[in-house]
């Protein structure tokens, strides 16, 4: 069984999948992020989104990622939500 420091050396950024992250403003421009090398880089698309900006999203996200059974990735909404952590037996 390796150590969680031995998966940290052994890391390598070329095993990473590509991203695109598509970022809309409140005007409804539409920017797309990408990292190319050590450095991100943005450009705007040229079609913006049709009726302004972004919509405000007041749902919690209890989504909980289990990265190793003791360690745990997830959002304040699922930390703060006693019956999730009781599911991944935190609380």
């Amino acid at each position: 069984m390796h150590s969680l420091a031995q998966e940290i050396r052994s890391f390598s950024r070329a095993n990473l999948r590509k991203q695109r992250t598509r970022v809309t403003t409140l005007t409804g421009r539409r920017i797309v992020e990408t990292w190319r090398g050590a450095c991100l880089h943005m450009e705007e698309e040229e079609e913006a989104a049709p009726g302004g900006g972004f919509v405000q999203d007041l749902s919690a996200d209890l989504q909980v990622g289990v990265v190793k059974p003791w360690l745990l990735l997830g959002s304040q909404d699922a930390a703060h939500d006693l019956e999730t952590m009781r599911k991944h037996k935190v609380a």
